[in-house]
C-alpha cells in the first residue's frame, strides 16, 4: 500500500485524515464536497478518486458519516478493484482477537475488546468503547464516548449516540437511533428511536 484515498471531505473525513497523519501514512487525495480548507487535492468526483487510487496503489478510507452512503462507497471501491482495510488510530487499543471487517474505522483513544466483531464500514469514534464479545453490524456508528458493554449486540445501520451506554448482553436492532447519553437496559427492536435513562422509545427511525 502506498497511501490512502479518503472518500469524504467533511468533518468526519478530517478526523480520519488526522488518524492517517498520526500513523505516519500518506494521504494521496480527498474526494467529496469540501468542508473548510484542505492542504491537498480535493477531487469533486468519486469516480476520479477511485481511478487515482487504483493508479497509485492507495487503499480507500471511508470518511463518510452516513452509514448507508458509507456502505455504497465501499461496494463501489471493491467493484473498482480497490482495498479498504480497517483503519486503526495509533492511540486506539484493539484486541488481537477482535475482528474488524473492510472499511472499519477506529478513531483516537477508542477501545475494542477481546473477541469483539465489527462489521463492514463500522465507525468506532473517539474514546468509544466496544467491550469483549460485542457484535456491531455493518454500517453502524458508535459515537464519541459511547460504550457497548460485554456481549452486547448492535444490528446494521444503527447509531449509538455520544456518551450512550448499552448494558451487557443487550441487543439493539438494525436501523436504530440511541440518543446521546441514553442507558439501554433492555433489547431495542429494529427501527426504533430511544433516549433517556433508562432508554425508552421516542418514535421510529424513518
Amino acid at each position: 500500500m502506498t497511501g490512502w484515498m479518503l472518500l469524504g471531505a467533511g468533518g468526519h473525513a478530517r478526523s480520519l485524515a488526522d488518524v492517517i497523519a498520526r500513523r505516519g501514512d500518506r494521504l494521496v487525495a480527498v474526494s467529496g464536497s469540501a468542508s473548510g480548507r484542505w492542504d491537498m487535492p480535493v477531487l469533486a468526483s468519486e469516480e476520479e478518486a477511485l481511478e487515482l487510487a487504483l493508479r497509485s496503489g492507495a487503499a480507500v478510507a471511508l470518511g463518510i458519516g452516513d452509514g448507508p452512503t458509507r456502505l455504497r462507497a465501499l461496494d463501489r471501491a471493491f467493484s473498482a478493484g480497490l482495498r479498504a482495510p480497517a483503519l486503526l488510530a495509533t492511540t486506539s487499543t484493539v484486541s488481537g482477537t477482535a475482528t474488524s471487517e473492510d472499511g472499519v474505522v477506529v478513531l483516537e483513544h477508542a477501545h475494542v475488546g477481546p473477541s469483539a466483531r465489527l462489521g463492514r464500514a463500522v465507525v468506532v469514534n473517539t474514546a468509544a468503547v466496544v467491550e469483549h464479545d460485542v457484535v456491531v453490524g455493518e454500517g453502524s456508528h458508535v459515537a464519541p464516548g459511547a460504550a457497548l458493554l460485554g456481549a452486547a449486540e448492535v444490528g446494521s445501520g444503527t447509531l449509538i449516540g455520544s456518551g450512550a451506554r448499552v448494558l451487557p448482553g443487550v441487543r439493539v436492532g438494525s436501523g436504530v437511533v440511541v440518543g446521546a447519553g441514553a442507558v439501554v437496559v433492555a433489547d431495542v427492536p429494529d427501527g426504533a428511536v430511544v433516549a433517556g435513562v433508562p432508554a425508552r422509545p421516542t418514535g421510529a427511525n424513518g
